[in-house]
């Protein structure tokens, strides 16, 4: 998209009035434009030329979504309109138009037109072109917009929206396959968002054409975006995932280790995998079954011969903890004799051309047709079909691939595809976007359907804003290199600060053959991410855990051992989530916005409050500088105090582990390691704690059934802990919420990181309680106290 020409530009204001008390419109020479104050901190602002604001629903914003009603103060200028919120200050300028947004609390400007929103007819096609232009301070920086697999930081570069299966991509690689248009500016102690809510094929320009200027547009649709200004960077994050929607929780199982290959094609193969897993005592939940479990690579059919009971199988498998999760592509074989194809044709659900007759396009199986998800008639036929995989067979999730769409050979629907659009029917251009994700719902609909009992699991490629209602995701079609090891690293950053949390990566690469120690390092990285599965396309063999000796072997068992001591601490992530859209996975600076030195750091991240992490991400690196920042942080592993805080620190990386810190002062849950989630019914749960002097600090735990919705109603656990500290004590409060007891009457006290000559007594609700002194290293004094304790007080 060129920069817009002078003429094109949007001229002054003609008329200012109220539609309602928190919607304000504005006549302009040649379009529109209506302000909605959703929140203090969230101003909608939508314009269009004709002479209606259609209710068109957004695919973006959540049903579930409920605007407030923010206290809103105005006044006229003498050359703007002017309201206020708590938060935010917005000025219309009367010359242009132009939109301005103040802090409301400091004064500072934060984001102000420049040219403003101008907008283009195109004759071929009639769609209007839309764009903003913005003013872009020296010092902004720019972050999320989904999956792009450049350096965290956005600025000085051009990104398209236009979901694309783009094999074994690269640093510049774009678009990808998920078209995400959310992003985060941070400008020396301010920050702000924007949600371009717009389906069409889009642009965002921070600074590659003219270093001062913002722009983002679509090639079509509507100026209508939301910017969003939440009390800290993580609050703007919170914010733009509540309007698009909270994840629901996924079962616990979906946190633990998946192992995948393109592709276990046999039921013999599968056994021995688990039978390998389990006596290789390397813990893992699920097995993914990619397309040859099908015949013929037939969407929801199974080979009969390579798999000649599929229920029979799936049962036992369980018996040993493991849940199978098969995939599934949009691409429906053309077959009269197959039950998907044939009921999608008399129903009449499969995309059109403008001329009426079937996309038909080359996948897998051969020549296809595809449904349209877009029609909520498709949606739940599609969600019928899955009777016999998940309520008859027992498969606990599914995979939805190539669903950007995508077809042979890197191809897309043709533009004048035509979609339901849930009943504004529209052409592929508008639809392209939002194709996938409306897979992923209607998938969720089958499983939700036909096992009401169970929480859904499903992980799809392609997504829009939004996806984290209905779907896991991973970054795609990666190598097996040391630069997709760094790019998975970003591309969970970036996702996760664009509301999906629920990601991963290919786990050592899904082509291409890594080495022993790329695999190595990047297990241990990837037990870190919140979806942790080991996917790669066969071509050498596999890559399963004992594929590359048994150093490495040992070193990854550890890595997994890790992730499911920690699963507590994952799920309670994952609760705040599911209720307050904050972030699992948080780069430096989405957490350290005031500080500069952090904005171009992509390599360390946070896992919650309380995790710090600093992956190798180089071949044969031993030592490497780590930024560690401000606060009091202890090694997870040998409860050693970091050297420094707020600053770059040179630390030894064996091949054996990566640097991994925890906050003091913060209770961190742990459970024994177990070979799957439920091996023990009942996991006994270790409060570890790194006492740190003159603190005050919080945590949580929460704790449900693992599965099923009871926790919609209660049937839960969430305790929040307030630990004080002073010089030579420590208290610790717990409260809770909920209805469920707590599944044992006792857990284990650990305290690190105790000053060497410490003699501690703890008393539990005024009780005295024994104290022991655990064997080896690091030195942890160990106590059992009641699961409901009141309050903790330690001195020593």
């Amino acid at each position: 998209m060129d920069t817009p020409k002078d003429e094109e530009r949007k001229p002054a204001v003609r008329s200012c009035e109220w539609v309602d008390g928190a919607t304000l419109e504005l006549e302009l020479a040649t379009q529109r434009l209506r302000l909605y104050f959703m929140e203090p901190g969230l101003v909608r602002c939508r314009y269009v030329t004709g002479a209606v604001f259609e209710n068109i629903p957004s695919y973006g914003v959540s049903t579930e979504y409920r605007p407030g009603r923010p206290t809103l103060r105005e006044e006229e200028q003498e050359e703007a309109y002017v309201v206020r919120t708590e938060r935010l200050v917005l000025r219309i300028r009367k010359a242009d138009g132009g939109l301005e947004f103040e802090d409301a609390r400091t004064g500072r400007l934060l984001c102000a037109d420049a040219e403003g929103v101008g907008h283009r007819l195109q004759e071929r096609t009639g769609d209007q072109l839309v764009w903003v232009l913005k003013h872009m301070p020296p010092h902004a920086h720019f972050y999320a917009l989904g999956d792009k697999p450049c350096d965290l930081n956005l600025r000085g570069r051009r990104f398209e929206m236009w979901g694309a299966d783009h094999y074994n991509f690269h640093p510049n690689s774009d678009p990808l396959y998920k078209s995400i248009p959310f992003f985060l500016c941070l400008n020396e102690g301010t920050q702000y968002g924007i949600f371009f809510d717009n389906t069409m094929r889009s642009y965002f320009d921070f600074g590659k054409e003219r270093g001062d200027r913002l722009l983002f547009g679509a090639d079509g649709g509507v100026m209508d975006y939301y910017f969003i200004c939440g009390e800290t960077a993580l609050g703007t994050v919170e914010l733009y995932t509540r309007l698009t929607g909270l994840p629901p929780l996924p079962p616990l199982w979906s946190l633990g280790y998946h192992q995948s290959k393109w592709s276990y094609g046999s039921e013999k193969i599968v056994n021995e995998l688990a039978a390998e897993l389990r006596a290789r005592r390397i813990p893992c939940d699920a097995i993914h079954l990619d397309i040859r479990h099908m015949n013929q690579y037939q969407a929801l059919t199974w080979d009969r011969k390579q798999f000649p009971n599929p229920p029979g199988m799936i049962s036992r498998l369980s018996e040993s903890g493991f849940k199978v999760v098969t995939i599934v592509d949009p691409g429906i074989k053309i077959n009269p004799d197959n039950y998907v194809w044939s009921s999608g044709f008399e129903r009449n659900v499969f995309c059109r051309r403008h001329d009426g007759a079937l996309l038909e396009g080359l996948v897998w199986p051969g020549m296809c047709t595809f449904p349209d998800f877009t029609s909520p008639t498709t949606r739940s036929w599609w969600a019928g079909l899955f009777r016999r995989q998940v309520a008859e067979y027992g498969v606990r999730g599914i995979w939805t691939d190539m669903n950007e769409p995508s077809f042979f050979p890197d191809k897309t629907f043709p533009d004048d595809t035509r979609h339901a659009f849930d009943g504004y029917s529209c052409s592929h251009l508008k639809a392209h976007n939002v194709y996938g994700q409306c897979m992923a719902q209607a998938t969720r609909m089958g499983m939700e359907r036909y096992a009401p009992s169970r929480r859904p699991f499903v992980l799809s490629r392609a997504g829009f804003a939004g996806l984290q209602r209905w779907a896991a995701t991973w970054t795609g079609d990666n190598a097996s290199d040391w630069e997709n090891l760094r790019m998975a690293n970003t591309m969970v950053q970036r996702l996760s600060a664009s509301g999906v949390s629920f990601c991963g990566a290919d786990t050592g690469g899904f082509l291409g053959h890594p080495t022993p120690e790329l695999f190595a390092r990047w297990m241990q990285l990837a037990a870190f991410h919140v979806f942790f599965r080991n996917h790669n396309n066969g071509e050498f063999s596999g890559q399963e855990p004992w594929c590359f000796g048994p150093t490495v072997e040992s070193i990854v068992r550890e890595a997994i051992e890790e992730r499911y001591r920690l699963l507590p601490y994952f799920y309670t992530q994952f609760r705040r989530y599911s209720q307050h859209g904050t972030p699992i996975i948080r780069s430096l600076a989405l957490m350290h916005p005031e500080n500069t030195d952090t904005y171009w750091r992509s390599c360390e991240f946070f896992v919650g409050d309380a995790l710090y992490v600093a992956p190798v991400q180089e071949e044969g690196c031993c030592e490497q500088d780590v930024y560690l920042p401000e606060g009091h942080w202890f090694s997870l592993r040998t409860d050693e105090p970091a050297p420094a805080a707020g600053a770059a620190v040179r630390m030894l990386t064996p091949m054996g582990r990566i640097p991994v810190f925890v906050r003091s002062n913060r209770i961190i849950p742990r459970w024994p390691v177990q070979q799957y989630v439920g091996e023990l019914k009942h996991p006994p749960y270790t409060y570890d704690l790194w006492w740190a002097p003159n603190e005050t600090a919080e945590s949580e735990l929460y704790e449900d059934r693992g599965d099923g919705p009871g926790y919609r109603v209660k049937d839960f656990l969430q305790h929040r802990f307030v630990c004080t500290t002073g010089a030579r004590s420590l208290c610790v409060r717990r409260t809770a919420e909920g209805t469920m007891q707590p599944p044992l009457p006792v857990v284990t006290l650990a305290l690190h990181a105790l000053p060497a000559d410490a003699q501690p007594q703890l008393t539990a609700d005024g009780q005295p309680v024994e104290v022991t002194l655990r064997e080896g290293k690091p030195r942890v004094f160990c106590a059992e106290i009641a699961a409901d304790f009141r309050e903790l007080q330690l001195t020593f």
